[in-house]
This record gives structure tokens, C-alpha cells and sequence, in this order.
């Protein structure tokens, strides 16, 4: 009986001894940095993929390409290409429930990365030779599987769509001088500024572009034709959140500057159409009003 006893103790020890052991290796995996939990992975494929050019079909055009961080992610230009529409940022998207410049058609992130990839004019079609092309690489498909540690099949359109819909919601807004002032830096926004939010608010502005986003979901004609437009020319109401470094404006950038903007609204819009929203009605600015909506603008 003692030596069973004896027996038993030595065992639990030795049990106690090896379960501490995995607990100490797990978390001198998670703690290392060597393998990064699959949240972080699956932003740091999303990242890389956005950069990754062999994902259009014809392996010339990236995400980034099109979206290029330094313009606001944006491509600076007018429309992407003759007839097109202008390319919006990527920043604010993880809060919109509605995609598309006219149709709100998609209604998640990951159904939105996937258009372009699809859309023959950008960078699809979406083909399985595209796949098997990033599968040929060892090291992107060691991204993928730290991304997707329990996918029985890596390298799926599936997870590009999940891995660039991660990305896209890391990438921050811009800092504002408008954050700085709604924490409490009471210097952070000029007279100026200070006196064009209360005339934007005044001028029913934030019923469409409503704070904090300034956006919202809904879809409206503000009098900018751009051709042949779908749903009578209504568009989404973008976000405001770092427009300065979003030029030109509108869904067809025939604004070069936010003056532009602000006087096409004064004027009721930039076409005389029975499509035009009821709420896009002209209204009289001072220059100086002018001059406040645009500093209040650019401190978003």
C-alpha cells in the first residue's frame, strides 16, 4: 500500500512537471513574436496582398497601385479611367454597411475587396490560375497559413477577400486637427474652422454627413453628372474624414479644390435635374463663409 501510494504521488508530479511545461512553451510562443496570433497574421497578409501585383489577372496592377497611400489612398486623379468614377479612400470603411458609388448592392468589406479583383477593367477577372499562381510561392503560402492555421485549402479567393477586408480596417484615419479639438486642444482648430462647423451644421450639412464618421449609408443625387449613371445618379454619401488630402472630389472629380465643393452645393448642384435630392436646395454664402466651410473641411 505504500508503495502504491508512493507510486501515485511520483506520478502526479511528474504530471504537474509536463503540463506546467506546455504552458511555458505556449506562452513562449505566443510571447516570442516567432508565430503571431492569427489576427495579426491575417493583417499582415492583408497588407502584403494589397502591395501584391501577381493578384490581378494579368499580374500588372495592385490595390495599392490604385490606392496609393500618400494620395490618401486614393489615385489623384479625376476618374480611374475614361468614363469611370473617381476612386474613394479606404479609411472609415469597418463602419459603413453599404459599398458601391451607386449601389448598395454589397453589404460587407469582404464582398467589397473582391469587386475589383472580378471587374475585368481593374484587376480580374478573379481566375484559378491567379491562385495557383500565389500558391507556387512558399512564403505566401506560409502567410497564408499562419492567417488560416485550421484552413484544410489555403489560398482561397475565400480568405484573400477575409485577409483584404483585415487590412483595409487597420488602415487609420488621418490625425485631425478636429480630434485634437474634440479632446479637449481648445487652440486645434482656427476661428475659422470653429465659425464653418457651425455653419455646416446650420446648413443641414450633417444630415447626410453626419459626425462622427461624417457620412452615412443613404444614396443621393447632389447635382454631379458623370454620363450614364445608375439608381438616377444617387450616390453614397462619402466620408469627409480626411478629404484634404482627397482631391479632386465628387464620384466623377470635377471639384479640383474643397471651394469648388462648397460653391457647387451653394449653387444647388452643378446640374439643373428633376433627379436632383429635395434636400440639395441653393442657399447664399458670404466668400468668408466660403472660406469657413473649406478650413472647417480641412481640419477633418
Amino acid at each position: 500500500m505504500v508503495h502504491s501510494r508512493f507510486q501515485i504521488l511520483w506520478r502526479a508530479r511528474w504530471l504537474a512537471v509536463i503540463v506546467t511545461g506546455i504552458i511555458v512553451v505556449a506562452l513562449a510562443g505566443l510571447t516570442s513574436g516567432s508565430t503571431p496570433p492569427p489576427e495579426e497574421a491575417l493583417i499582415a497578409l492583408g497588407r502584403g496582398l494589397m502591395a501584391e501585383r501577381r493578384l490581378s489577372a494579368d499580374g500588372t496592377t495592385s490595390c495599392i497601385d490604385c490606392h496609393r497611400p500618400a494620395a490618401g489612398y486614393t489615385d489623384g486623379l479625376p476618374t480611374a479611367r475614361p468614363g469611370g468614377l473617381n476612386t474613394p479612400p479606404l479609411w472609415g470603411l469597418d463602419e459603413r454597411h453599404a459599398f458601391g458609388w451607386f449601389l448598395p448592392d454589397v453589404t460587407s468589406l469582404e464582398a467589397m475587396v473582391l469587386r475589383p479583383l472580378d471587374d475585368p477593367a481593374e484587376m480580374g477577372p478573379r481566375l484559378e490560375t491567379t491562385l495557383a499562381r500565389l500558391r507556387a510561392d512558399p512564403a505566401t503560402v506560409a502567410a497564408y497559413a499562419q492567417a488560416f492555421p485550421q484552413a484544410r485549402q489555403l489560398v482561397t479567393w475565400e480568405q484573400t477577400g477575409a485577409a483584404l477586408a483585415a487590412a483595409v480596417r487597420s488602415i487609420p484615419e488621418p490625425e485631425s486637427a478636429y480630434d485634437r479639438y474634440l479632446a479637449g486642444d481648445t487652440e486645434a482648430l482656427s476661428v475659422e474652422a470653429r465659425r464653418g462647423a457651425t455653419l455646416f451644421a446650420e446648413l443641414g450639412c450633417t444630415s447626410c454627413h453626419r459626425p462622427p464618421l461624417f457620412a452615412t449609408d443613404s444614396y443621393h443625387n447632389v447635382g454631379v453628372a458623370a454620363g450614364e449613371l445608375p439608381n438616377n445618379g444617387r450616390a453614397r454619401v462619402p466620408t469627409l474624414r480626411g478629404i484634404r488630402h482627397t482631391a479632386p472630389f465628387f464620384h466623377d472629380g470635377s471639384a479640383t479644390t474643397l471651394e469648388a465643393v462648397v460653391r457647387a452645393y451653394e449653387q444647388g448642384g452643378q446640374v439643373n435635374s428633376e433627379d436632383v435630392s429635395p434636400a440639395i436646395t441653393p442657399f447664399l454664402l458670404t466668400d468668408q463663409d466660403v472660406l469657413d466651410l473649406v478650413a472647417f473641411l480641412s481640419s477633418l
